[in-house]
């Protein structure tokens, strides 16, 4: 499994999906910093702009968002160019087993997502915390509340990312169009960060239904790469 990693990583073009998430984190930032702005200087004509949570909480939506492009990026070029066109043959031509090669392309996404989006995450939270310690704190909760609604949205992040990419990307493999998996993933991504702008326990509930609602489509994706052979 290692070696199959290895070759992951050394044949995958993976510059413009690290140059990608660093734009997301610039995103956040710049969002992010706009929202802090408005909390302290005009965020009496809405409360939650008042709130140190909400502000983070929106953050943590552009991040999402951002990061599921990239993943579905990745994805194109770890699943849909290697299983389709003139990369099939040499794919199904590996003298080891589909099972094993999935679960190595499977691995390395996840662990590059994973990574690239706690990694991301964590710049991008650390640089607004103290930004608003530097220009008077928003918030008014204790801080262990505080960390707690961090750690939901993070670990919720998380498994609707993994929701998110598997549906846009089952649909647009089904379809073998890479533009079709970035529109269904546009269009889901512009349901849920309106919707994630909501509480955190109703954010937190609806990527978990996003998440189980992926598993069929992981499923389907997996059993369409088994069975998938040369016309």
């Amino acid at each position: 499994m290692k070696t199959l990693l290895k070759l992951e990583l050394k044949k995958t073009r993976l510059w413009p999906c690290i140059f990608g998430g660093l734009a997301v984190v610039a995103a956040a930032l710049a969002i992010g910093g706009m929202f802090l702005a408005i909390g302290h200087t005009s965020g009496r004509s809405d409360p939650r702009l008042s709130s140190l949570a909400f502000v983070l909480q929106m953050a943590m939506v552009i991040l999402l968002v951002g990061f599921s492009l990239v993943a579905a990026a990745l994805c194109n070029l770890v699943f849909i160019e290697p299983y389709t066109g003139r990369n099939l043959a040499l794919t199904l031509s590996f003298p080891i087993s589909r099972s094993r090669i999935l679960l190595a392309k499977l691995i390395f996404v996840g662990l590059f997502t994973a990574l690239s989006y706690l990694a991301g995450t964590a710049i991008t939270l650390t640089v607004m915390l103290l930004i608003d310690r530097l220009v008077g704190s928003l918030g008014t909760g204790s801080p262990s509340s505080l960390l707690e609604q961090v750690l939901l949205m993070l670990v919720t992040s998380l498994a609707g990312l993994v929701g998110l990419v598997g549906i846009a990307l089952s649909i647009g493999f089904w379809k073998r169009s890479l533009p079709i998996m970035f529109a269904v993933l546009l269009l889901l991504d512009a349901v849920v960060g309106n919707l994630l702008s909501q509480s955190p326990l109703l954010s937190a509930l609806l990527l978990l239904i996003i998440f189980l609602a992926s598993l069929p489509a992981w499923w389907l994706l997996h059993r369409t790469l088994m069975k998938i052979e040369l016309p």
